[in-house]
């Protein structure tokens, strides 16, 4: 485990070796809950790791809509 300190603005530093890791770059956004006594922070998955998540995903015909000839109020 590896400790870190929040600077006066409330600011961290995710050690190199983290962000290595987990390949944080500038910009990347992370997203960040807590609990009691814990701070939990996720990499927020980006369009190409989502990419394909749904693929084969069966999906009932009374689901799908046809709306091209949808009639407008």
């Amino acid at each position: 485990m590896i400790a870190i300190t929040v600077s006066s603005k409330y600011q961290i530093v995710i050690p190199r070796e983290v962000r290595e890791g987990l390949q944080i770059t500038p910009g990347t956004r992370l997203l960040v809950s807590h609990d009691k006594d814990s701070l939990h922070m996720v990499k927020e998955p980006g369009l190409k790791e989502i990419r394909g998540l749904l693929k084969g995903l069966k999906v009932k015909d009374a689901e799908i809509r046809d709306e091209t000839n949808r009639q407008l109020p």
